[in-house]
């Protein structure tokens, strides 16, 4: 209840099935203690029970009520054990309302609802798609479950058990739709791909309110950090909107509407670089350090440079280039119908010096000396020469590292340990990792003692600065 302590289920990786919980102190990132529950599939969900937490283990024949302290002081406590269907620990998806002792499982193409106090079947309904996701209101009188036929069937509580209330439809066949009901059940949000959408269950369904509550086109982010580490540009790939961020300040000092699909970004002390369609262009940062928010569009460039070699044609898949350290070349990957490739160019003049075929299409990055070109996911790199001359092509061993430095790899020595941990160069924790950006290293950069952390589903990126 304080919030310093947090609890898990886990799997045993044996059998795969979730049969203990874990707790983690928030503050220190550290693990507290492991509880076993030794019979029963630990089910959804977890909750608070004054000082103490519980959860519920459903094995053939009964759902048992577990009791436990978040500490290893209190010992694990069966506090009551109800009857179940002798099948419900068969079932892939499980819901337990705990204020009714009712449980919502799904098993093959059913979804049943049982009443563990009166000991019968509330709701036993089959649907030839499968079912998927479940959702009680907080008092029980609307069960959500979503299905494969792009269909959530709302049902409300009867003196009967539960009955059909509406049938929501929405989105593109073949994709699964999450239903979760607010606590009154008067409404109902679906979760589908990238389109979030606003129920009322109590009025009209169609057509629903849309609820926007990300960019429509959640595609990746591609930023660049200026050679003296004061700016940093950032957008989202195949937008068209770019904005420079001042790093001292922390202000916003321009925002352009560049009128192009963006693909890469480059920021030097005093001008913008966005790469997209085919060419580079330029615009000049405001003068002034009180200068915020300043807005730009194309006519506002002061250069434009058009690549000599063609442009992808129209529709084709979004791009991602790369500008290299020194400003001298570009580096742009391509799709085509099998595998793609990566062309290499003069930024000063837009001449294609080199291009070469690649099995995927990932995002390339120059080393920090601008020598070396690497695409990641790919078993080659680019090597460049002193001037324009691009010197040839090195297979690579799952073993090398860039000779100039890569993407993830501080200069300063800062590490992040296995446990999610930021230490920097003489060992000490500056920083406990958020989980996500521990898994996933394409998700953060290293620029100096600047660490951006960005993903698709953030409307943003974020920057930490890191001090010794």
């Amino acid at each position: 209840m304080d919030g310093k302590i947090v609890a898990f289920a886990y799997r045993d990786s044996e059998n795969d099935a979730v049969t203990g919980i874990s707790t983690y102190n928030l503050i220190s990132g550290t693990h507290v203690y492991s509880h076993h529950a030794s019979e029963g599939r630990i089910i959804a969900p977890i909750w608070t029970h004054g000082e103490l937490l519980r959860f519920a283990a459903v094995k053939p024949g009964s759902i048992t009520i577990w009791e436990v302290g978040f500490t290893s002081e209190h010992a694990l406590a069966e506090i009551e054990s109800l009857p179940a269907p002798g099948n419900a620990d068969s079932g892939y998806d499980h819901l337990f309302l705990p204020t009714l002792s009712r449980l919502a499982f799904t098993l093959d193409r059913a979804v049943r609802i049982w009443d563990a106090r009166d000991s019968k079947i509330l709701l036993n309904f089959v649907d030839s798609g499968g079912l998927w996701g479940l959702s009680f209101s907080s008092d029980g009188r609307f069960f959500a479950c979503g299905s494969r036929s792009q269909e959530v069937h709302l049902w409300k509580e009867s003196p009967t058990g539960y009955v059909l209330h509406q049938k929501l439809v929405s989105g593109s066949a073949h994709s699964w739709i999450q239903p979760y009901l607010s606590p009154d059940g008067e409404s109902i949000i679906t979760s589908k791909d990238l389109e979030t959408q606003l129920w009322h269950t109590t009025g009209p369904i169609d057509p629903p309110p849309s609820v926007p509550p990300q960019p429509v086109n959640q595609t990746e982010f591609v930023l660049a950090f200026s050679p003296d580490k004061s700016f940093i540009a950032t957008g989202r790939l195949g937008g068209e909107i770019a904005a420079i961020v001042d790093l001292k300040s922390g202000d916003l000092r321009l925002i352009i509407d560049t009128g192009m699909v963006v693909c890469g970004l480059g920021v030097t002390g005093s001008t913008a670089i966005v790469v997209g369609e085919g060419k580079i262009v330029t615009w000049n940062l405001p003068a002034g350090d009180r200068v915020l928010n300043a807005e730009a569009n194309i006519h506002d460039s002061v250069r434009t440079i058009v690549f000599d070699h063609p442009p992808p044609p129209p529709g084709r898949p979004l791009h991602f280039a790369s500008i290299s350290p020194d400003f001298n070349h570009l580096a742009i990957t391509r799709k085509e119908d099998r595998g793609g490739g990566v062309d290499i160019y003069d930024a000063s003049t837009g001449e294609h010096l080199f291009g070469i075929p690649t099995r995927y299409v990932t995002h390339p990055w120059f080393t920090r000396d601008g020598r070396e070109v690497w695409c990641d996911l790919d078993s080659q790199k680019i090597i460049m020469g002193g001037g324009s001359d691009v010197i040839g092509v090195e297979p690579v061993g799952d073993g090398d590292v860039p000779s100039g430095g890569h993407l993830w790899e501080s200069v300063h020595g800062h590490e992040i340990t296995d446990d999610g941990w930021i230490l920097d160069s003489k060992e000490k924790r500056v920083m406990w990792m958020p989980h996500h950006w521990r898994v996933y290293r394409d998700y953060r950069i290293w620029d100096g003692r600047f660490l951006a952390l960005f993903d698709r589903e953030l409307p943003e990126p974020v920057i930490i600065e890191m001090y010794e």
